[in-house]
């Protein structure tokens, strides 16, 4: 077991200390229910904002552009995805091509508790 599995076995034993049965039992499904929102979000996050990933596929010399704030993508391309952004509510890219904030996480985040909430009423 690696120090990772290790840290995570402590916390959750650690969260559910002292608890009764039926403590533990709502513990449980509100940290799959977490889970469930986390994963979810990571997948919306990227197929709505997969201009975030862009710079993963960047050359050697696009990343030197992107670290000196010149946006190696197309400005047609930009143009679209900031519309786009826009939109959605969330803030247009920065100079260098990259995200400014962290809301179009909070977006996927909102949306994805938004999407299992429906479907546990349902």
């Amino acid at each position: 077991m690696n120090r990772l599995k290790k840290e995570e076995a402590r916390a959750y034993q650690k969260a559910r200390e002292g608890l009764s049965e039926a403590d533990i039992k709502r513990v449980n499904e509100e940290d799959a229910r977490n889970q469930q929102i986390s994963q979810l979000a990571r997948t919306l996050h990227f197929e709505l904002f997969p201009e975030e990933s862009d710079n993963q596929l960047d050359s050697i010399s696009d990343a030197a552009d992107r670290r000196r704030g010149i946006n190696p993508m197309n400005a047609e391309y930009t143009a679209k995805v900031n519309a786009r952004r826009e939109e959605l509510g969330v803030s247009p890219l920065g100079p260098n091509g990259m995200p400014t904030n962290n809301d179009s996480w909070d977006f996927a985040y909102r949306e994805a508790r938004n999407q299992v909430t429906r479907s546990e009423t349902i």
